[in-house]
């Protein structure tokens, strides 16, 4: 079995290959690549059974490399994000696996890639059933709420701008620049809802993509959001923020 790792952190891929190794020594790990350029450029010259694959890399997200060239075997996606986990599934993902990474689950994740190929299954076939399940069994969130006066209300998320915190409370906004009381906590919506239309910016604010309007480069490495509807305070994407949110963007 030949195998491909793409992993942008050294040690870390080390690790998975020794792991590897270890599970079983007749698997072969053809290359370990940090890069999304460079893995377009391998998928497109070589044949590989199983590609293990990170979701950040060097120069991107992973995902890009699907819309480069066409990956036709199963992925295991090994990462220390758990909000791409829809992503993942929608990309010939077999398996999702969180860092620290144990040497245990790793080897759960390539029995279940065995059996798959033991049993003749067809591959293809598996994926595009994940790929149906998945929008399912991890529940995205499409509707909330709100306590408007003595009635509730529903929003779906096609109405949602952005979720923002005020005082000890959480708001929607609705593109309509409508504010809808929420019973709920901007974490608790942050793990709950699509984390490819929706980016947590700041502690204050979770904004849709087609809400934000301008992104204007600030002080200290820092990015100025300007909403549409507009947002009351000043949004800034931190320094340490700044790299998931261009990635984010990106997609």
């Amino acid at each position: 079995m030949k195998v491909l790792i793409i992993e942008d952190e050294q040690p870390q891929a080390r690790q998975l290959e020794l792991f590897i190794a270890q599970i079983d020594p007749e698997i072969q790990v053809l290359a370990l690549i940090a890069s999304v350029n460079d893995a377009v450029s391998f998928l497109k010259a070589n044949l590989v059974d199983l590609i293990f694959l990170d979701i950040h890399l060097a120069d991107g997200l992973c995902f890009e490399i699907f819309d480069q060239v066409n990956v036709t075997c199963p992925v295991i996606f090994t990462t220390a994000y758990d909000k791409y986990a829809i992503a993942a599934f929608k990309h010939n993902g077999i398996d999702y696996l969180l860092k620290p990474i144990a040497k245990d689950e790793l080897k759960k994740s390539i029995d279940k890639f065995k059996q798959f190929t033991l049993g003749k299954t067809d591959i293809s076939q598996l994926i595009n059933t994940l790929n149906s399940l998945s929008l399912g069994s991890l529940n995205l969130k499409r509707r909330f709420v709100s306590n408007a006066g003595k009635k509730l209300r529903i929003v779906n998320d096609t109405e949602i701008a952005y979720f923002y915190a005020l005082e000890g409370s959480v708001f929607i906004r609705t593109y309509k620049n409508e504010n809808l009381l929420l019973d709920e906590t901007l974490e608790n919506i942050e793990k709950q809802i699509d984390s490819y239309n929706f980016f947590r910016l700041n502690r204050k604010v979770i904004a849709h993509v087609s809400a934000i309007k301008e992104m204007i480069p600030f002080s200290k490495s820092r990015l100025k959001i300007i909403l549409n509807p507009s947002f009351d305070e000043e949004v800034l994407v931190s320094y340490n923020n700044m790299k998931d949110f261009m990635m984010w963007i990106k997609k």
